[in-house]
């Protein structure tokens, strides 16, 4: 199959390069598991990869139900889309709308589910009946639905706006666990960090404890080279293995977003001189697309200027800086964690990073963890940023 290259959006079919590995593990994290929580920088692949899971639930026939929660703003927006996305029928939506007593709630949720209108105070002062409704109809219930948040974070984010915007949206994390328990699993993405903006807002975010965290890395170099391969095949041998090895010169970000990029910023099926590729990566290629990365970042850090503390100079700084300068992975026992601060602190705060994409962990036997740079591009981002 010949790979056709698309950028800017989530693909399937013949534009997905398949990674068997990371989508087998992911798949088995969500059949074995209460679900997972996939945040992580935009245009790495991670709609890509949600695509993919949605698609092989729906092949097994297992119901799904999938949100976008960017421009949901209270916990009544939230419950119409759930709504309005569930399969109409005897689904346990409808179930949870008779197990809710008559009387204030009843009539709440039932203009929620038909569309009719709706008071958000009203909602959200009953909604531990609703939320326990919902719990019990998906006791009853055979096929457990699938629960798939896009841009989870937004959610949260836009619920902390509201006067009362803490408590709901402790409630909705509440009743999102009791849900797990009772059978519903849920796959939540987001293009931010939820534990930055927790933490800015004094959130406890423990109920998303059971979801389990999955990282989408860069291409290693052996699917980068399969992926080249695999979209340069139109070319009928006029791109060659010198075209390849130069590409790769150029290429020092292998997310496939920089690769579909730079392939159509060359043209796969008339390429120029491999001595042109230089000239067309500085012009084309990077100038915009690590603009674009390198922004995230930034904006990811000063954010973490509203964390209490003076926690962004004192604790994350001094934390980046040892990790990234490094020549090796860095135990966490030998970072530095000063007073006011507990190493518990710095276990929070490494784990925010990595959520944020500036660093990865890896655990050897005992326990003791380590940290590196989360990919090549962030590693770039701190050269350029010159923040120690």
């Amino acid at each position: 199959m010949t790979l056709q290259l698309n950028y800017g959006n989530a693909v399937t079919g013949d534009q997905r390069f398949e990674r068997p590995e990371l989508q087998d593990r992911l798949m088995r994290t969500l059949d074995h598991s209460a679900g997972v929580k996939m945040f992580g920088l935009r245009r790495i692949g991670k709609s890509t990869l949600r695509l993919y899971a949605t698609e092989q639930l729906e092949t097994q026939g297992r119901p799904v139900t999938a949100i976008d929660g960017q421009g949901l703003q209270s916990l009544s927006d939230f419950l119409a889309r759930l709504f309005t996305a569930m399969p109409k029928g005897e689904g346990f939506m409808n179930k949870a709308l008779g197990l809710v007593s008559k009387g204030p709630a009843q009539v709440a949720l039932q203009a929620v589910a038909q569309g009719t209108g709706h008071q958000d105070a009203v909602l959200s002062a009953y909604w531990q009946l609703v939320s326990a409704a919902i719990r019990k109809a998906l006791e009853s219930d055979t096929a457990k639905p699938i629960l798939v948040i896009d841009e989870f974070t937004y959610l949260i984010g836009n619920l902390l706006k509201r006067p009362e915007g803490a408590q709901d949206v402790d409630k909705l994390l509440a009743a999102m666990r009791e849900w797990r328990a009772g059978g519903m699993t849920m796959l939540l993405t987001g293009s931010i960090g939820l534990t930055a903006l927790a933490r800015t807002h004094g959130v406890n975010v423990e109920h998303l404890n059971d979801l389990q965290p999955f990282t989408v890395p860069e291409l290693t170099q052996e699917e980068a080279r399969e992926f080249v391969r695999q979209a340069t095949r139109s070319s009928e041998g006029r791109w060659t293995a010198v075209h390849t090895k130069e590409f790769f010169a150029q290429s020092d970000i292998l997310y496939p977003c920089f690769l579909v990029r730079g392939l159509l910023q060359l043209g796969v099926d008339n390429p120029p001189e491999p001595t042109d590729f230089a000239r067309i990566f500085e012009d084309y290629v990077r100038s915009d697309l690590h603009e674009d990365f390198y922004g995230q970042f930034n904006r990811r850090f000063m954010a973490y200027k509203g964390l209490p503390n003076d926690e962004q100079e004192r604790l994350i700084l001094p934390a980046l800086k040892a990790i990234f300068e490094a020549d090796e992975p860095v135990s966490q026992d030998a970072l530095m964690c000063e007073p006011p601060f507990t190493r518990v602190d710095l276990a929070v705060a490494l784990g925010m990073l990595h959520e944020d994409g500036f660093i990865q962990p890896r655990e050897r036997p005992g326990g003791e963890r380590f940290w590196r740079s989360g990919s090549s591009l962030a590693s770039a981002w701190w050269r350029r940023s010159r923040l120690a």
